[in-house]
């Protein structure tokens, strides 16, 4: 074996301290697929996809989906189903339009990109009877319904109106979960005039508990016309 310099043996013993670490390295790295701390940033038209198979739609699509009306770059978001079929996304027009679809790509959910709010679905207004008369110094009955509990908290705008003279007395009680039937809020009471007054409370039932929900009123004093009505009635946040 022919003489070899001493710094070009150094270099070799270097070299392979070098490729055992490396290797060591490459064993213990974690994996590639957790991040730990930090941001992921995507720029550029870059996108980030869940595909199903190669040939599949991506179920999860973040980052750019094709250009606006005018031709500039879109970003936006996009959510399939297994099948393929559209069901959230964040895209479209100028001002984007968040949107949910049925599996069979009708629009059940939009909010209204124009004037803000909502667009679908058209929520009905609900038309109630005008104000009943009350005569009764007992509790009377004047409306009464049937709602499934989606909400923490019930609302209700009364609608009391009496003479002068007299007073008239409202309010507004559920049926409980135990058979009771309770109060809901206040009490509201009108003497010589007429106004609307909101009963907002919680009704501590359970959620998508079925519950009936009655307005009664009493003239509590004088002997003029008194009534007792209801301008709306629906579930409200905590």
């Amino acid at each position: 074996m022919p003489a070899l310099p001493e710094d070009l043996l150094d270099l070799i013993r270097e070299l392979q301290r070098q490729v055992r670490r490396l290797s060591t390295a490459a064993v213990t790295r974690p994996a590639l697929n957790t991040i730990s701390g930090g941001d992921v940033t995507i720029t550029d038209g870059g996108r980030l996809m869940v595909v199903k198979d190669e040939s599949g739609d991506a179920l999860l699509h973040i980052g750019e989906i094709g250009p606006h009306t005018d031709g500039s770059p879109q970003q936006g978001v996009l959510v399939r189903r297994e099948d393929g079929s559209l069901a959230f996304g964040v895209y479209g027009g100028a001002s984007q339009a968040l949107t949910l679809w049925d599996r069979f790509g009708r629009i059940v959910v939009a909010d209204d990109t124009v004037s803000g709010g909502l667009a679908r679905p058209y929520v009905p207004v609900p038309l109630y009877p005008a104000p009943a008369p009350v005569t009764s110094s007992t509790w009377t009955r004047v409306l009464q319904g049937g709602t499934y509990l989606q909400h923490p908290r019930l609302a209700v705008g009364l609608w009391v109106q009496a003479d002068a003279g007299t007073t008239v007395e409202a309010r507004v009680r559920y049926l409980a979960a135990d058979g009771s039937t309770v109060q809901l809020g206040d009490v509201v009471t009108a003497t010589g005039t007429a106004f609307t007054q909101n009963v907002v409370a919680a009704h501590g039932q359970p959620t998508f508990s079925w519950s009936n929900l009655f307005v009664e009123g009493r003239r509590t004093a004088g002997t003029g016309a008194a009534a007792v009505g209801v301008l709306f009635a629906e579930g409200r946040q905590s």
